[in-house]
């Protein structure tokens, strides 16, 4: 684009998870990733990640593109985005954009991406969103054919899970007396998970660098498990609260049915997972939970379906690029 064009615009978060949202069918197509990318620089900001909505000749799927600011190119999934997606088709000029109908209680929206086909469930309530349940059967089924493995790093068993690294952070204290892992501000209890990154980024690269998500039994509140996520990507890094990561939330379950360790003992059942610790990141929004819908066969996940507790849209309007 030549010339300065106004462009719709969203910002969201889910649980900290800032993200931003641009309609596809305002940018050439050759442009789209270009002009994604702009959202997530200064002065704007956008987040972590950038969605592109588009129509589609069936009622109710809509396309979804995404970038962010570790890959900078075109990624398969995003699920807090999904959550933000969800109210921002019932509560903002999405819904009329996508002729989305809130009449009825519940509303059925299919996100397509270039991986996945993402259904949600919106609950609706006086016309608001009150609750948004991301459905991620494909991309279990993505994370399962990058494969389970359990492998160790710098003295520190790990599991090898699709995307991510999952890590008990009885693990790490074991191998690091004294340290407290919970934390997220500086210190080093991060020198430590970064550099353990950075190395595990040589040994087992990643095209979105390496993720992990640290995870632990200890409740503060009413769930069953913490999750920290940790990511050397530094605009994730700079986010002072532990955020909501929905991709990461399915990575943790997989973990957690491979070793034997979800809180229930048939083939259905829920997990409730906390975001961080309260105790030593005290977060404005309290303990924040995601709710986790599985089913199993084994040690093997057959479905999976999550909400999340702190979905918000900041901000809507336009912007000019």
């Amino acid at each position: 684009m030549t010339q300065p064009s106004s462009l719709y615009y969203l910002k969201g978060h889910c649980g900290w998870d800032v993200l931003s949202l641009l309609l596809a069918e305002q940018i050439p197509e050759a442009e789209q990733l270009a002009v994604a990318l702009k959202m997530l620089e200064f002065p704007i900001g956008g987040g972590i990640e950038v969605g592109l909505l588009g129509r589609t000749t069936t009622p109710n799927d809509i396309r979804l593109r995404i970038t962010d600011t570790s890959t900078r190119q075109w990624t398969p999934m995003c699920g807090g985005m999904t959550q933000v997606i969800g109210k921002a088709l019932v509560e903002t000029q999405l819904r009329d954009h996508f002729g989305i109908d809130i009449a009825a209680p519940v509303v059925k929206v299919r996100l397509i991406t270039n991986a996945c086909v993402i259904p949600l469930t919106i609950e609706v309530n006086a016309g608001k969103a009150a609750r948004v349940t991301t459905h991620m059967d494909s991309y279990l089924e993505l994370t399962y054919s990058i494969g389970v493995r359990p492998f160790e790093a710098l003295g520190v068993p790990a599991l090898d899970v699709g995307e991510y690294f999952l890590i008990r952070v009885q693990d790490l204290e074991s191998a690091h007396r004294g340290i407290d892992f919970t934390r997220r501000d500086p210190g080093p209890h991060l020198d430590i998970v970064n550099e353990w990154l950075t190395h595990c980024s040589e040994m087992r690269p990643r095209p979105a660098g390496p993720l992990a998500i640290l995870y632990d039994d200890r409740p503060e509140g009413p769930g069953q498990f913490r999750v920290f996520p940790r990511f050397l990507d530094a605009t994730a890094a700079r986010i002072p609260y532990e955020f909501q990561c929905g991709t990461g939330t399915v990575a943790t379950a997989v973990a957690l049915a491979h070793s034997g360790m979800l809180p229930f003992a048939g083939e259905r059942g829920e997990l409730l997972i906390e975001w961080g610790s309260q105790r030593t990141t005290p977060d404005p929004y309290g303990i924040r939970l995601s709710r986790v819908q599985i089913a199993r066969d084994g040690n093997r996940l057959t479905s999976a379906s999550f909400s999340h507790s702190s979905i918000e849209i900041v901000m809507e309007g336009h912007v000019y690029v």
